[in-house]
């Protein structure tokens, strides 16, 4: 937890629009991307050894990374949907040790190892949480991942491991999960009906996996998953000019590191698709410092212009990064480089 001039530096560094990393309030980290789809450049990222799909996101520095891993397997669906497939998503933050304070949720200094592996449950707990809330409804086309309607699904699971962190982790770990999702190949299988016998003699009933990956398509809809953009809210300690309350001043930042994350009064968490439509919001109330910084999760209501415009433009940045991953432009560098995004 930063002290009290600590936590004033930081927010007055972002009211002046000049961070204590050199960014402006709206500019993201230099991320990197990785997954083995990629073609912008001559390496080719392999996917994960029994992995269906893979994705990477790193910042260099090695201060936050994310891995994230699909594997599929056929399943009997669930008797409430029997003719949707599934997604299961889960979170492991034990090689990182725990964020300190990933979403909302401060970690006390010099904690016992219980408590720190308590701590870290929660965590991973509530950022699986919010993924589901925010991006898996509207991830894929469910009904796309059945191969035989009330019998046979498509299961997908999830793994997302955070290796480190430094502030800002829901939204990497959006963007792994996207981009392992869109790199995901599941195989062509054809359902043997009853009454058909196959040219091998197969039993009735039985499913018949195509070995030519070549034909192994992503899932449907997974280039419409979205993404999450948290927007971090700054406002200046109270104080009070002869007797009567100072009019604080506030601002919004996204991209947001440990610090400036301790500092903020509120996050908002707003996911959104590719075609700019909001998908889930979600208010995580700040940490701030006591008497100083946060005061509970409350938004000045002159400033939802503010929220809302800076998550649709990070929103949209994200999305043209997700778009150049795929693309086959070997000078793609360029406009990558401009908004400081790479990737490989």
């Amino acid at each position: 937890m930063p002290t009290s001039a600590e936590a004033s530096y930081v927010v007055e560094s972002c009211l002046e629009d000049l961070r204590i990393d050199g960014r402006s309030r709206n500019e993201y980290r230099p991320y990197t991307v990785t997954n083995g789809q990629s073609s912008t450049t001559a390496v080719q990222a392999p996917s994960f050894i029994l992995s269906n799909g893979s994705s990477r996101v790193h910042l260099p520095g090695s201060t936050t990374e994310v891995v994230c891993s699909v594997k599929a397997d056929l399943v009997h669906p669930s008797p409430s949907k029997p003719s949707e497939g599934m997604i299961g998503l889960n979170v492991d933050l034990s090689l990182c040790g725990g964020g300190g304070s990933v979403i909302g949720v401060s970690s006390s200094v010099g904690a016992a190892g219980q408590s720190q592996r308590r701590q870290q449950r929660e965590e991973e707990s509530q950022i699986a949480s919010l993924l589901q809330r925010l991006v898996l409804p509207h991830a894929l086309n469910y009904e796309q991942l059945a191969v035989w309607p009330g019998k046979y699904v498509w299961r997908l699971a999830v793994d997302l491991v955070i290796l480190r962190c430094d502030g800002c982790v829901l939204d990497t770990s959006s963007i792994a999960l996207r981009e392992a999702l869109r790199n995901t190949k599941l195989p062509k299988v054809q359902a043997v009906m009853e009454g058909k016998e196959s040219n091998e003699g197969s039993s009735k009933n039985d499913l018949v996996v195509d070995g030519d990956f070549s034909k192994a398509r992503s899932p449907a809809g997974a280039d419409e998953c979205p993404l999450v953009v948290t927007v971090s809210v700054l406002s200046e300690p109270l104080s009070t000019t002869e007797g009567e309350p100072k009019r604080r001043r506030s601002v919004t930042i996204i991209d947001a590191r440990t610090e400036e994350e301790a500092c903020a009064s509120s996050r908002i968490c707003v996911s959104a698709d590719p075609t700019g439509m909001i998908c889930g919001v979600h208010t995580v109330g700040g940490s701030g410092t006591d008497g100083c910084i946060g005061d509970g999760s409350s938004i000045p209501l002159a400033m939802l212009n503010d929220v809302i415009g800076a998550a649709g433009s990070a929103a949209e940045n994200l999305f043209n990064l997700t778009k150049k991953t795929f693309s086959t432009n070997s000078d793609g560098y360029g406009s990558l480089l401009k908004s400081h995004f790479l990737v490989q």
